[in-house]
């Protein structure tokens, strides 16, 4: 289960990464959509308390998560 969960924070993180913009303190976004992005951030942290990450073997590559194993949240738009 170590390999699992070390995959998912990796994608997981990259997410995060992906978002940090929508929590500097010059973002333009409002009210609303700033509630919204942090719910999605924190669901994302969220993930490694609650997800079963399965993970695919692939012979002679790296094991990599099982996008089916893991409901990622919903990015806001």
């Amino acid at each position: 289960m170590a390999n699992e969960m070390l995959l998912l924070r990796i994608e997981r993180d990259k997410l995060l990464l992906e978002s940090d913009w929508t929590v500097l303190p010059d973002t333009a976004l409002s009210d609303t959509k700033l509630s919204e992005w942090k719910t999605y951030r924190q669901a994302l942290r969220d993930l490694t308390k609650t997800a079963t990450p399965k993970v695919i073997s692939i012979p002679e590559h790296a094991d990599v998560l099982d996008p089916s194993s893991v409901t990622f949240p919903e990015k806001p738009s």
